[in-house]
């Protein structure tokens, strides 16, 4: 079992992974603002997300940032994409933007 450490750089791109192993993304984001990334459905039988939490900036001085860190479990073989929108929760439309990555599992 692994940890596959995702970051910005990785958006758009593909990883492998295997079952039982763990994908943690950490993207930047500043709640004060607003905007907060909100993970989209991702194939159960594939990856299932364990945790999403804001962790602040060390100091936790107010209005600033932090990053959004979410834990995946690699659960079944398959071809998944991980999607995450940065959106504010009262505004309908396109998302700010956009992280995907795309994910294909073995046994």
């Amino acid at each position: 079992m692994a940890g596959i450490e995702i970051g910005e750089g990785h958006n758009g791109g593909r990883i492998s992974a295997k079952v039982g192993d763990q994908i943690n993304i950490r993207l930047p984001e500043n709640p004060t603002t607003g905007f907060q990334w909100r993970a989209q459905t991702a194939d159960p039988g594939v990856v299932e997300l364990q945790s999403d939490q804001f962790l602040p900036a060390s100091g936790n001085a107010a209005g600033s940032g932090g990053v959004r860190s979410l834990q995946y479990q690699v659960r079944g073989a398959g071809n998944t994409s991980i999607a995450l929108d940065h959106v504010r929760s009262w505004e309908a439309g396109t998302p700010r933007s956009q992280f995907r990555i795309e994910v294909t599992a073995s046994g």
